[in-house]
């Protein structure tokens, strides 16, 4: 695969090398393939969807060390669970849904380590002074003081700009309860660049 068409993949995700082109599929074509264990539709269906699947995952968490196994993780779940996708015209919105649960443990873990390491400052020996990261981009650093129920809507909505009733369901919430957390995302993004 040539250098070209692996620039803008976040955090080194890499695609397959393809062999031979392979006729155009449709994405109704490959969920079937995929059903029957055609070993050619997996390769396929990594390429098609690999860079966008990376691309929201890396708005989502950022440049971070765990990108690449959230991408690859959601793409052994979707093959995993493809007999369980009911509409296969729905496969790309299918796929960041489960890249989007991954995504919301990973921001978890974060948020239960972060609240850890804030205990044991509490009760670390006053002359150690642990050293803070700087971040220069101030938006990255509002998301992530957000809530991932609140952070996650947010980004697959004003970056992603997926449609209000696909991040509903990428965050398996209604449609009303998207909204709600994107306009109090927005809100608290908004107090916190008041604060700065």
């Amino acid at each position: 695969m040539s250098r070209e068409l692996l620039q803008g993949v976040p955090n080194g995700v890499q695609l397959p090398r393809s062999g031979p082109a392979e006729p155009p599929v449709d994405d109704l074509d490959l969920v079937e393939r995929l059903r029957r264990r055609d070993a050619g539709a997996y390769r396929m269906l990594y390429n098609r969807h690999a860079r966008y699947l990376a691309g929201v995952v890396f708005r989502l968490l950022g440049g971070d060390h765990e990108l690449e196994d959230v991408v690859q993780e959601s793409f052994v779940d979707a093959v995993e669970g493809i007999r369980h996708l009911e509409h296969a015209g729905r496969l790309r919105p299918w796929l960041v849904t489960i890249a989007v649960r991954k995504v919301n443990r990973v921001l978890l873990a974060r948020r239960r380590r972060k609240k850890l390491a804030t205990g044991f400052a509490l009760v670390a020996p006053k002359s150690h002074y642990p050293t803070q990261e700087l971040s220069a981009d101030e938006l990255r650093r509002a998301l992530d003081v957000l809530a991932p129920e609140l952070r996650i809507p947010w980004v697959l909505g004003r970056v992603e700009q997926l449609e209000l009733a696909e991040v509903a369901r990428a965050c398996s919430v209604s449609v009303a309860t998207a909204k709600r957390r994107i306009a109090a995302a927005e809100q608290s993004i908004r107090r916190w660049f008041d604060a700065r």
